[in-house]
């Protein structure tokens, strides 16, 4: 917990020490608050005993009452600046997460445990983050801790046993209160379990992809019956857990109506023996009820802190996820953007120590400038070898090579430039056209070339179509006259992206899947234009897409099963042969006897 909050103090002076300031002048005021309101009532009693002048009472008054009103005045206002300015903290923390997330290895990314953590650390920063949270809770614990440390002084002058007295009975509700909080937490998945099926009940309702399913396949009522379980469920816990907060909290109250009680009777005690003067009764009986109270808050805020500091260390275990991939000082690919050969030698590969492996004793090698087709069925590891290639994982066992070299001793972020990709899973960033197809700022982007690339891709025609053609802004999540556009249109785009970047070596997976048939073939036909001096690596389910190809791979249980041409393959007549019949019987035009 220590180091947790150490970490946050050392990472807020770096960037905003004046907050730390801010929470100390914060701290020093609320605590001086109290202890003026505290000896007030006291000096007010002695002055009127001792028949003091009224200008004298009056002028303690004003310097008390206004010392008091200025105090509050200022705590106010740093609590209400210091709310705002902690989102400026968050920011810095966000920026630590969203940073981590995007130069993570990539195997991170598909490592539950990492996304888990991720997602726990996106929340970590948001609203009332635990990172932020932390100074309010060090502050009402200094400000705890101060006026202890004072009022312990007057209470020491009345009895030790008065302090010994109040932090038993305060620790005794602090451990009734801790049951309830233990309770709570045992019980967090059930009342979790309640809560997110609700949610996902609320969540599909308002959900449009989900309304035709719900209307054509009778759910309503299901889903009602389901929310109103659920309901139930929810609310038999809240009535479990109320009952035992009543007990509690009357066993609290019982507490407290003693600890007051009994000292209440000693300080009376102590008057009518003359031990104490009336102005130091309602001195000590004061100080008695904020140096109780303040206790509480000390106890409560060492739980707080506690409940925090699991939730940085969640935050902290995420940024310290282990990298593997070198950046700085590995080794540097070529610069002449000439493609070299690729190769794979036994390699295997899995995603998790208990899981089969997807690609096992694999070996291949891809010549420069080759045009490599790679086919199978769902599941057969074809995108697994693509992410190999490129350097995205790296193998569970065995090498993959670029130019006789490991790529686990290149600079992975210099390797990367070496290929362009068209995947399954893409991302489009809601910009203008042309800074998708550059995947640059709008001042850095070549118009001219973009509009090459679109041409080659079959989607310029398209873009002239648009009111703002290349400046059109794509996406509706945050404009509202943003462009949308088809699956097959989206496709186009991608591989007009992948033509722009011009790396020497382009991985196409699936890039025709979402094209109707014509214009997938107007793509073929560009396909020597699109990968020329390329080294091109083409993964499809349609074979008949894949005589384009200089060599075609037919991948079955994580091996080669099958390889050659697509003519030679076909004279075969074995598992490619069978695969490609089965397709291109849909295709073929039948004899129609009559």
């Amino acid at each position: 917990m220590l180091k947790n909050i150490w970490y946050c103090i050392k990472k807020t002076s770096e960037w905003y020490f004046a907050l730390l300031v801010l929470y100390i002048i914060l701290t020093l005021v609320n605590a001086t608050i109290p202890i003026l309101s505290a000896f007030l009532p006291k000096l007010v009693i002695e002055k009127l005993t001792l028949g003091s002048d009224i200008k004298g009472l009056i002028g303690t008054i004003m310097v008390f009452m206004g010392s008091i009103a200025v105090l509050t005045g200022v705590s106010k206002f740093l609590t209400k600046y210091l709310y705002f300015e902690k989102f400026s903290i968050n920011v810095h923390y966000l920026k630590l997460v969203a940073n981590k997330g995007l130069t993570t290895d990539y195997i991170n990314q598909e490592n539950g445990i990492f996304r888990k953590l991720q997602e726990e650390s996106f929340l970590c920063c948001n609203g009332h983050s635990p990172l932020t949270q932390v100074y309010d809770v060090l502050q009402s614990l200094g400000t705890s801790v101060l006026g202890i440390a004072v009022f312990s002084a007057v209470l020491y002058k009345l009895n030790v046993a008065v302090i010994l007295f109040i932090v038993v009975t305060t620790a005794v509700s602090f451990y009734l209160n801790k049951r309830v909080v233990k309770w709570t937490d045992e019980h967090s998945k059930e009342r979790m379990s309640y809560v997110q099926r609700l949610n996902y009940i609320n969540a599909i309702s308002g959900d449009a992809r989900s309304a035709k399913d719900i209307r054509l396949y009778p759910m309503a009522k299901w889903f009602s019956d389901i929310y109103t379980d659920n309901m139930k469920g929810i609310a038999a816990w809240y009535h479990k857990l109320t009952k035992k907060l009543f007990s509690v909290t009357a066993c609290d109250g019982a507490l407290g109506l003693l600890r007051e009680g009994i000292i209440y009777l000693y300080l009376i005690y102590l008057f009518m023996n003359g031990q104490i003067s009336v102005a130091d009764f309602v001195l000590y009986f004061g100080v008695v009820t904020g140096f109780s109270a303040w206790l509480s808050e000390i106890f409560a805020e060492v739980s707080v802190l506690n409940q925090l500091s699991t939730k940085i260390n969640r935050f902290r275990e995420y940024l310290d996820f282990p990298e593997e991939y070198l950046r700085e000082g590995g080794l540097h690919p070529n610069q002449d953007k000439l493609p070299k050969v690729i190769e794979l030698k036994n390699v295997s590969f899995r995603y998790e120590e208990n899981q089969p492996y997807v690609l096992e004793n694999f070996n291949l090698a891809i010549n420069p400038g080759e045009h490599l087709a790679v086919v199978g069925l769902n599941g057969a590891g074809k995108t697994t070898l693509v992410k190999l290639i490129c350097g995205l994982i790296d193998p569970t066992e065995g090498q993959v090579l670029y130019d006789g070299k490991s790529i686990a001793e290149y600079d992975r972020v210099e390797l990367y430039r070496m290929y362009s990709a068209v995947f399954q899973q893409f991302s489009i960033m809601p910009v203008t056209v042309e800074e998708i197809v550059a995947e640059a700022p709008a001042t850095q982007v070549d118009s001219e070339r973009v509009k090459k690339c679109l041409e080659l891709a079959g989607m310029w025609e398209r873009i002239q179509k648009l009111p703002n053609k290349l400046q059109s802004q794509f996406g509706r999540t945050i404009y509202e006259d943003g462009v949308e556009f088809s699956g097959g249109e989206t496709q186009k785009l991608l591989l007009a992206r992948a033509m722009y970047k011009s790396s020497p070596i382009m991985l196409l997976d699936e890039p025709t899947a979402a094209l109707d048939p014509i214009a997938e073939s107007e793509i073929y036909h560009k396909y020597n234009q699109i990968s020329e001096g390329k080294t091109t690596v083409f993964i499809s389910h349609r074979l008949a897409s894949t005589n384009f190809c200089n060599r075609i791979i037919l991948i079955e249980d994580g091996a080669i099963c099958e390889e050659g041409t697509h003519r030679e393959l076909l004279d075969k007549k074995g598992k490619y042969y069978n695969l490609f019949e089965m397709q291109a019987k849909y295709y073929r035009e039948e004899e129609v006897v009559e």
